[in-house]
């Protein structure tokens, strides 16, 4: 779905499989998570500048469309014991918010320059919705729960036809 106004818009991106993985604790001592984001809120990316890993909370990743490389880096660490990858395909829908009034759309719900300031992406909640929030060149990238997709496109339509009236 994409909806758009000349100051925002909300494109929804087509993704293919999508893991997690879950450390069974946080920090993982030693070298046991080398190449992956070390910090809570960093983001690893590909050439491209595609997120790869999003280390959204303490100890939870996020991997969209996972390369050869990326799923064999996320089992490595399963078969050390350091955690467990889950397929999450069809939990989450990409986004990509863009446009002058992008972060002021988020503004409605959360103050995204304060919620990224010392992050490259976080766990959030928009308007009542669960997702993942990362910035991208154009604006923002979200991973929304999919059962809360429809909701979240909905509040966020009012709210971007109020910001129109303003």
């Amino acid at each position: 779905m994409q909806t758009q106004s000349s100051r925002c818009s909300i494109d929804r991106q087509a993704h293919g499989r999508v893991l997690e993985f879950a450390a069974f604790s946080w920090p993982q001592p030693g070298d046991a998570m080398v190449g992956w984001p070390s910090v809570a809120g960093a983001v690893r990316r590909d050439a491209l500048n595609r997120a790869i890993l999003l280390h959204f909370a303490p100890g939870r990743v996020l991997a969209p469309d996972p390369s050869a490389a990326t799923e064999a880096l996320l089992d490595a660490a399963a078969a050390q014991g350091v955690g467990s990858g889950i397929d999450v395909t069809g939990k989450w829908e990409h986004y990509i918010i863009a446009g002058p009034d992008a972060a002021r759309l988020l503004a409605c719900a959360i103050e995204p320059g304060a919620v990224l300031e010392n992050r490259e992406c976080a766990a959030v909640t928009l308007f009542d919705c669960p997702a993942v929030i990362a910035r991208t060149h154009a604006g923002f990238e979200l991973w929304l729960q999919s059962s809360y997709s429809a909701d979240f496109l909905a509040t966020a339509e009012r709210f971007r036809a109020a910001l129109q009236r303003t």
